[in-house]
């Protein structure tokens, strides 16, 4: 039922050879020389230390148990917690988690608004794709991570625009450490948000089109199908499910493919998708997601996790205008659609920041501070955004 990939036309692959060469690479910021490489021998902090461990772990409620299961090297491990005992987590794995956020990884009261004002710091990465190092290196040159993995972003707000799963082979790792800034973030007064993509609905919802074969080998080993691991009576299962597909921060839009001109039609605001989602759409099974003529809208071409009418020309300025207004805000942050690095089109309004993490090569991570867009490359250099010229895309 999912949507395939658009084919890329002659023209579709012109705009991104003109954006490559049009691109201003003037820098303003050099790299922090005092920062670990993610690549170097001696990089070993004390989350996932453990290098024997090659995936998880994993935790399950099961009979009023939580039983932990990991894969080391070719052999499946299990562990159940017993008590309020998580020094083993700490121990096995590196990272610190209480007994309650062992127990329930989701607050009581979901909040479907999602709405955040006087943030004055923000950073945006998008499409990760299990690429943990490129990860760790984009938010260690820009002081939002220190040498330990540790949040040093204080209030400031770091959204994370779907699409971790799938792709690469380090998505696990990935989701604790997101799970672990959520929670030190909230503690210095910042934010994570985690938006949910397209790719992270595919796995929920048993797409496992794009997975890779180490995941594969980790469901075999624990005689499930991935979706599995991520089922309602699992740690990353709960967590997952509460995520958002849509976060609004100061004037700022976040999603993760796009808005259509459909939508607003519909009259479906954030709060309204967000609770749709969570609802009907998350894990469901596609009988009840065809059933309900909104829920299939929202995961068609024109929802938001799918939508590219933003590369496509086929939102009007009119249309965009209406867009905005529906929503009350000036500028849509999307991802989804990758490009050689982060660009602003339809003078400033929208900001795609998918550059290409996925290859594991390159990246860039949006910076917001002092009501100006930055690009933060994974070199540790710092540029203003400037919007493209209509004629350069």
């Amino acid at each position: 039922m999912h949507k395939p990939l658009l084919n890329i036309s002659f023209r579709y692959f012109l705009a991104i050879l003109i954006i490559w060469l049009g691109t201003s690479f003037t820098y303003t910021h050099q790299p922090d020389e005092s920062l670990n490489n993610t690549n170097s021998p001696q990089y070993r902090p004390a989350f996932f230390h453990n290098h024997n461990i090659t995936d998880g772990p994993y935790i399950f409620y099961e009979n009023d148990k939580i039983v932990l299961r990991w894969i080391k090297g070719k052999t499946l491990k299990t562990k159940t917690i017993l008590g309020n005992n998580t020094n083993y987590i700490k121990k096995r794995f590196g990272f610190n988690i209480s007994i309650d956020q062992l127990k329930n990884p989701v607050p009581d009261n979901i909040d479907f608004v999602q709405k955040f004002t006087n943030v004055n710091d923000i950073v945006v990465i998008s499409d990760v794709h299990g690429q943990y190092e490129m990860f760790i290196e984009l938010l260690q040159q820009h002081n939002v991570i220190n040498s330990d993995l540790e949040w040093c972003f204080g209030n400031g707000h770091l959204v994370v625009l779907g699409d971790i799963f799938d792709r690469g082979s380090k998505v696990t790792e990935l989701l604790w450490l997101v799970y672990r800034l959520e929670q030190q973030a909230e503690k210095d007064g910042g934010k994570v948000h985690y938006i949910l993509g397209n790719h992270e609905l595919m796995v929920l919802n048993n797409d496992l089109r794009y997975i890779n074969d180490k995941y594969i080998h980790t469901a075999n080993k624990m005689n499930m199908v991935y979706t599995q691991l991520f089922a309602e009576n699992t740690f990353f299962g709960k967590w997952l499910r509460s995520k958002p597909v849509m976060v609004t921060i100061n004037d700022l839009l976040f999603v993760h493919a796009g808005i259509s001109p459909e939508l607003v039609l519909k009259g479906i605001t954030a709060e309204k998708a967000n609770r749709i989602f969570y609802d009907k759409i998350i894990g469901k099974s596609w009988d009840i997601i065809l059933n309900d003529s909104i829920s299939t809208f929202l995961l068609s071409e024109d929802g938001p996790i799918w939508h590219r009418g933003f590369f496509e020309n086929t939102i009007s300025d009119k249309q965009l205008e209406n867009i905005l207004s529906f929503f009350n805000t000036k500028h849509i942050i999307i991802g989804h659609t990758s490009m050689p690095n982060i660009i602003s089109l339809r003078n400033g309004r929208i900001i795609a920041v998918d550059s290409n993490i996925k290859e594991g090569n390159y990246g860039e991570i949006l910076i917001y501070k002092s009501n100006e867009f930055f690009r933060g490359t994974s070199h540790g250099t710092l540029m203003k955004l400037e919007p493209l010229k209509d004629n350069q895309y």
